[in-house]
């Protein structure tokens, strides 16, 4: 049988839930070099919010492929709903020869602090997250206490108004994943259908 592939970013914690303004928009400085504005700690949270969830929305419609940048260079995939193979839409690789279905959504990068802020919205209370934002390189950085799981550490990059890379950072097995949205590829297709012919082969 082979080994059911999911994993969670985090779980949503219990307290009140307030949105402020949209983040500023970027400037240039005298020099023609890019400048963001400096945010607080509550408008850095409003706009990453609103990026994570436009970076999910893009990719439950049109796809994404996520790679990592670890030794084991795996690979992530999902594809929108409707071109579901055999009712399956994600699945992982490993160039070990392994392909496993994926089963959580908030798995992907793109998608797993989007469905934890949605999910606070639908429960009325909020995620004990807290957000930061580097004007001089324009990344985001969160952080949460996950209990026993310890304490989740990540920084994205930000392009377009996307996310297009994860770096988790104060990990035993740190690594770095490129965000890439829609245009799926044959090879990409071929992890998803293996995943699936191998696990329905198996039941």
């Amino acid at each position: 049988m082979s080994r059911h592939f999911a994993f969670s970013v985090g779980a949503v914690l219990a307290s009140s839930i307030a949105l402020a303004s949209c983040a500023p928009a970027p400037t240039l400085s005298p020099t023609s070099a890019p400048s963001v504005s400096p945010l607080s700690a509550e408008q850095a949270r409003v706009a990453f919010e609103k990026i994570a969830t436009a970076s999910c929305d893009k990719a439950m419609a049109e796809g994404v492929v996520e790679q990592s940048e670890a030794a084991d260079g795996f690979t992530l995939v999902m594809v929108p709903k409707d071109q579901a193979y055999q009712d399956f839409s994600a699945a992982y690789f490993e160039p070990t020869d392994k392909f496993e279905l994926i089963w959580e959504t908030d798995a992907l990068s793109a998608c797993g602090a989007a469905i934890q802020f949605a999910m606070a919205q639908d429960s009325g209370t909020d995620v004990d997250m807290a957000v930061s934002f580097d004007e001089t390189d324009g990344t985001f950085s969160t952080e949460q206490d996950l209990g026993e799981f310890g304490v989740s550490k990540l920084k994205y990059e930000v392009a377009g108004d996307l996310l297009t890379t994860i770096e988790i950072l104060e990990s035993a097995t740190p690594d770095k994943r490129t965000i890439r949205y829609g245009n799926l590829q044959e090879a990409d297709w071929n992890i998803l259908r293996t995943a699936v012919d191998r696990y329905l082969a198996d039941k």
